[in-house]
């Protein structure tokens, strides 16, 4: 394979194809949106090229079982016999395979109109700097198969793993290590880097309040997740890890975690506020509105009285802290000779000492 007048492929990982998380995945099914459909080639007639993309082992491609369809011209031939004609036609043409050693497979035909069947070009993928996308490349065109890859395309398209995917999903976005998630869900390390390189991509997710919220929801009108991802994605943002033991189960968090969701649910309070003032369109919106308002109002009174109790609470407690342990750990800020010092005026202060005489009038005159 000549590559010499070939310049290297360097994906700059700039503008907002790349923000998707799934872009390797995407680069796979439209090259074009890279600016790599020159990357693709139509197969020449008589090349074969199909072999490759029939099964590796040698002992499933023998037992494969493909499914047949005849072309446009002969279905329509097919479709004018009757019953027996019919039966005459397949016995034939059946004898006829099997006396040619062929197999019935299902190749499509496509009209000269029709768009042309393009496949990846190897010269090319060997050119990609990207190893996780050149690796999953070379696994798709059945150059160099990849169980990982392999796997994390299945567990995407399985309908029975779908929750589990998306909460993969959300871990990874919330930081968790590939191998932490790997033992939650009994999967390998390299399984879940493998969804992690493939459809979990947040490297260039913004980081900015305004612009991630901004992403996720051009990612939910892209279809690319659904608008309960965004959701999710969106407390994780906020509150990572602890957005999902919240859902899964709040009993389990500790009263530091507990404190830190109810400031942030006070806090989605406002955000709902200011949601419902940007859709009043008429009077009966407003009268809603001005409710809302009435009830912010309380809620955040007794928000402040929240405080003002806790403040005093934690002056209790240290009072009572103060009282219980007595200056047992109080700590003077003195020398050692200054404690000495001290210790000995006290020690002659409590000597039992001669009461001093004083002389009567008497004796003064």
């Amino acid at each position: 394979m000549k590559t010499k007048n070939l310049r290297p492929i360097s994906l700059n990982q700039i503008g907002s194809f790349y923000n998707f998380p799934n872009w390797r995945y995407l680069i796979y099914l439209d090259p074009a949106r890279a600016n790599l459909e020159y990357c693709r080639r139509k197969p020449a007639d008589g090349s074969q090229s199909l072999r490759r993309y029939m099964p590796m082992h040698e002992e499933i491609a023998n037992n494969a079982s493909v499914a047949f369809s005849f072309t446009t011209f002969l279905s329509n031939t097919i479709s004018k016999l009757d019953m027996e004609q019919k039966d005459l036609f397949f016995k034939l043409f059946n004898k006829k395979l099997k006396l040619s050693g062929e197999k019935k497979m299902f190749t499509p035909s496509y009209k000269e109109k029709e768009e042309d069947v393009k496949v990846w070009s190897a010269k090319f993928i060997d050119l990609v700097l990207d190893k996780p996308l050149k690796k999953f490349l070379y696994h798709v065109t059945h150059i160099k198969y990849d169980a990982d890859y392999d796997f994390a395309v299945k567990y995407y398209k399985s309908e029975a793993h779908q929750r589990n995917f998306c909460v993969i999903g959300y871990c990874i976005f919330a930081g968790v290590p590939d191998h932490v998630i790997a033992h939650r869900y009994r999967l390998y390390p390299r399984q879940v880097r493998a969804m992690h390189e493939l459809f979990f991509d947040f490297t260039n997710t913004p980081t900015e309040v305004v612009a991630r919220a901004a992403y996720f929801t051009q990612l939910s009108d892209n279809k690319i997740i659904s608008d309960v991802d965004r959701r999710y994605y969106k407390i994780i943002g906020s509150l990572g890890e602890l957005g999902l033991k919240a859902d899964a189960d709040p009993s389990s968090l500790t009263y530091d975690e507990k404190e830190r969701l109810n400031l942030y649910l006070a806090d989605s309070m406002i955000d709902n506020v200011t949601s419902l003032y940007f859709s009043i369109e008429d009077k009966k919106d407003a009268l809603a509105y001005n409710t809302v308002i009435n009830n912010l109002a309380s809620f955040m009174i007794k928000k402040e009285e929240i405080k003002y109790f806790q403040a005093k609470v934690r002056n209790l407690d240290a009072s009572t802290e103060r009282i219980v342990n007595i200056r047992t750990d109080y700590d003077t800020g003195l020398q050692e000779d200054d404690e000495a010092a001290i210790k000995l005026i006290s020690d002659m202060a409590l000597l039992n000492n001669v009461l001093p005489a004083y002389k009567s009038i008497q004796e003064l005159q």
